[in-house]
């Protein structure tokens, strides 16, 4: 230690910076678009639709819940087997032609993408 220096005091010296790194959180199997996620779910079947309140008051939630329930009604669901569908604040913006084209697109890539079970035989 230099000896010019005046020695810390108590709370300097308990004082330490330390770089902590955090792992990135995995996506859990989202599949992301501009304005829709979707990913596989946990239950038998059906769909799962996350409409957070920051989405808008109980109008524009339920407007936007009732056109995702219409556009999978359409779509040929999955025999069994549920998906999640989760709404960013941008979907409540959307005409019904691009959430069906987004919802479509979205259920495309994640019936093409590999299954976890798939990753951990590697």
């Amino acid at each position: 230690r230099d000896s010019g220096s005046p020695p810390p005091s108590r709370a300097q010296a308990s004082l330490r910076l330390t770089t902590v790194t955090v792992p990135r959180t995995p996506t859990m199997g989202w599949i992301r678009g501009s304005d829709l996620w979707v990913r596989d779910g946990r239950e038998d079947d059906g769909t799962i639709f996350v409409i957070r309140k920051a989405l808008g008051n109980a109008v524009v939630r339920n407007r936007l819940k009732r056109r995702l329930r219409h556009i999978m009604r359409d779509l040929d669901a999955p025999a069994s087997g549920s998906i999640v569908l989760l709404a960013r604040p941008s979907a409540v913006r959307l005409s019904f032609a691009a959430l069906e084209r987004q919802v479509t697109e979205l259920l495309d890539r994640l019936h093409e993408a590999p299954t976890d079970a798939a990753h951990s035989q590697h």
